[in-house]
């Protein structure tokens, strides 16, 4: 009941003051300070401008070689290591044509950081976002401001791409990081409320079915207990295709 009472508490929140908040980013030497709601602000101390850089020089090239019609596609695909370990993407999703623009272990700031080169760049008829690092690596953030990284995301999509559908995959559950699955519950729950009052944004849950009776199925995962094997992503393509091709 405490977990519950908590979950609504954030999710009543959160959503209630996201409509109104202002949220932007700029530059601080090799990082970046970011500014959220009643103008809080918080220094990054991810080395933004320096992290992934071989992967982001590669996706700009991508855009480079690809100009005009060969920039568009049915998908493109953005996220951290579970979207760019997704080898088969492209198989898994015939006949639509999709980009995998992935890249390593990418937080949400990454992606807004990158931006322009791993999204905007490209004329896709749909986005699919999975990130989920946020809460677990160098630097944790809280729960609201994880979510309001996502509105970001989000408003930066629909404003740039009048008309495409942007897709948020819920937090999958793993192994390596049950100790923060309580707080991936929360942050599903609420972009699976957000989306809920959004045209044009779909929620998919794969983390309900990556979860048995017995607890988080680790048959899915590699070594790792992070990454997923093969029967992972076939399990993420029967849940997330058919979405893709309503």
């Amino acid at each position: 009941m405490k977990m519950f009472n908590k979950k609504l508490y954030f999710l009543f929140a959160f959503l209630l003051i996201s409509f109104s908040l202002s949220a932007q980013f700029k530059s601080s030497g090799n990082s970046v300070i970011w500014k959220i709601g009643f103008n809080e602000e918080f220094k990054d101390n991810l080395n933004l401008k320096e992290r992934y850089a071989s992967e982001i020089e590669a996706i700009a090239a991508k855009s480079k070689k690809n100009s005009g019609v060969n920039r568009e596609m049915d998908v493109l695909f953005v996220g951290s290591s579970s979207i760019r370990g997704w080898r088969s993407v492209e198989e898994d999703m015939k006949p639509l044509n999709v980009l995998n623009n992935g890249f390593g272990g990418a937080t949400i700031r990454d992606i807004l950081y990158r931006y322009d080169v791993v999204v905007k760049p490209f004329k896709p008829k749909k986005i699919v976002l999975y990130v989920e690092n946020d809460i677990t690596n160098e630097e944790v953030l809280d729960t609201y401001i994880l979510f309001d990284l996502f509105r970001i995301f989000t408003h930066k999509v629909f404003t740039d791409f009048p008309g495409v559908k942007l897709y948020i995959i819920s937090f999958k559950p793993s192994p390596s990081r049950a100790k923060v699955l309580d707080k991936q519950m929360i942050i599903n729950d609420m972009l699976k409320s957000y989306a809920n009052n959004l045209d044009n944004l779909e929620y998919i849950d794969v983390a309900s079915k990556m979860i048995t009776s017995y607890g988080i199925d680790s048959t899915l995962f590699l070594k790792d207990k992070l990454h997923m094997k093969p029967v992972g992503y076939k399990l993420w393509t029967e849940i997330i295709k058919p979405r893709l091709t309503e």
